[in-house]
């Protein structure tokens, strides 16, 4: 059985341990990335294909802003965090968009 709530499970588990996330974050995510999208990116495969994917609910918009509602909500000092939801993006379309908007958040490049 997958744990779909690992993620936030670790993410509490550092808090309990500490006061401070030295790090810079960026999250990006497709608007498309939502169960929906799923389901219409999924229309356009071959009938046995759609069948494999198993489009059990996930909606990894919502995901993202939890995350990031629960990193933000920790009031860490040196934490610098931000996010983007890329309009028009499946979870296919936006690895490249993803990358170029971190990189330049990350390097503090103009956007």
């Amino acid at each position: 059985m997958v744990d779909h709530d690992a993620i936030f499970e670790h993410e509490a588990a550092y808090a309990e341990a500490h006061r401070d996330l030295p790090a810079t974050a960026f999250f990006a995510i497709g608007a498309d990335e939502d169960h929906d999208g799923r389901q219409r990116e999924a229309s356009r495969l071959a009938a046995d294909e759609r069948a494999k994917a198993g489009l059990r609910y996930i909606d990894m918009v919502a995901d993202t802003d939890r995350m990031v509602a629960a990193l933000r909500g920790r009031h860490y000092p040196s934490l610098e965090i931000d996010q983007v939801v890329l309009p028009g993006e499946f979870h296919v379309t936006v690895p490249f968009l993803n990358l170029s908007r971190s990189l330049r958040y990350l390097f503090n490049a103009p956007m």
